[in-house]
């Protein structure tokens, strides 16, 4: 990775491997905020949320770009929980599908989200955090014709697992089961075709890998689907034209807009759009290959015993996790005291190395390792 572009990430003291967590911000993002948002509000006259609105659908455009599809397919959300409710609170009941298929790994906010917003329509069905999903044979046994939707996280937060979600969906799709990806976790490290994958629904953010800072997330729905559903959660930007003010004719947006809501944030949107623009003027892939390169060179300098996340890069989303067992509490003992920046959960250290971070400082990080 070119020195220029590890520039463009604002400087940390230490050795920085939380992305998984929150990326560093960018470079420039705080004149992006004068530019276009201070700015466009000091003047405060009829065209300030014209000026807003433009660095919103950049936002949108740009996720357009990340992805390879249509930027017009993505609504703007606050998080990623709230997205999934408002999408579950909107499917149209079908007979005999009971069920939302989820894993155990997944993240416990979705979870959250997805009990408390189904509680009418549906009941949760948890795959054990014992079995392999790796494995298609595990998605065959459980996707069975009372599953109504399924979750599939792209990258597992605790295990940085990888799921090979454009098979596990042609496996769904002739059973009439609705696809819900998380990319929260693979976003902007992992490339990612949803033209190749064909999912119904994704939702993401892009205070990850994509340095965008907290509040800005996104829905994307298949246009196919979007005039079926029927969110409750609406407001003035979710209707066909927001400006309009009869308060007697709410009309949904015919776009994916209809899940938007009253009105939005707009600060997160331009931090977001800001850098999703550089992540994909420096190309995803180069970002994959850095990753790659520095993930390898961890796994490389550890016992097999001790990766949690598996070997194969093509199984592997951006976070490396690692269990060193009884020697774990003095490896995090070192790994805090020569200012690394990691965390760890249940399943092991976690670690994300992005391209702000060099060869010198995974050597210095492997001097930790016993």
């Amino acid at each position: 990775m070119t020195t220029d572009t590890a520039r463009s990430y604002v400087d940390q003291s230490g050795i920085y491997l939380l992305t998984h967590s929150v990326g560093l911000p960018r470079v420039g993002a705080m004149s992006i905020l004068q530019d276009e948002f201070y700015d466009p509000w000091a003047v405060c006259d009829e065209q300030v949320w014209p000026a807003w609105m433009a660095g919103i659908e950049k936002f949108r455009s740009e996720l357009g770009r990340l992805f390879a599809t249509d930027g017009a397919n993505f609504c703007p959300q606050s998080s990623v929980s709230s997205a999934v409710t408002k999408l579950i609170q909107s499917l149209p009941q079908r007979t005999g599908k009971t069920l939302i298929l989820l894993s155990e790994e997944d993240f416990p906010s979705l979870a959250f989200a997805l009990e408390k917003s189904s509680l009418a329509n549906f009941e949760l069905q948890f795959i054990p955090a014992e079995e392999d999903v790796l494995d298609l044979n595990v998605w065959e046994k459980y996707l069975t014709p009372k599953v109504g939707v399924v979750l599939l996280t792209h990258v597992q937060p605790n295990n940085g697992k990888q799921l090979p979600v454009g098979e596990i969906i042609d496996l769904a799709r002739p059973l009439d089961i609705l696809t819900l990806v998380d990319v929260a976790q693979s976003a902007a490290v992992v490339p990612i075709d949803f033209e190749q994958w064909q999912p119904d629904f994704v939702v993401g953010s892009c205070v990850k890998w994509s340095s965008g800072g907290p509040g800005a997330a996104y829905l994307w729905v298949h246009p196919s689907l979007v005039c079926q559903l029927k969110p409750l959660d609406v407001g003035w930007f979710s209707h066909e034209n927001p400006f309009e003010f009869d308060i007697y004719n709410f009309r949904y947006s015919e776009s994916v807009l209809r899940f938007w809501g009253g009105t939005p944030s707009v600060i997160p949107y331009l931090l977001a759009a800001h850098s999703l623009s550089l992540i994909n003027n420096d190309g995803i892939h180069t970002i994959r290959e850095h990753n790659l390169r520095l993930t390898e060179k961890l796994i490389n300098a550890v016992a097999p015993q001790s990766l949690v996340s598996p070997a194969s890069p093509d199984q592997r989303g951006g976070t490396l996790v690692l269990d060193f067992q009884a020697q774990q509490d003095g490896v995090t003992d070192a790994l805090r005291a020569a200012n690394v920046h990691f965390d760890a959960r249940a399943t092991g250290i976690r670690l994300s190395p992005h391209v702000y971070n060099s060869d010198d400082q995974i050597d210095e990080l492997l001097s930790c390792f016993p």
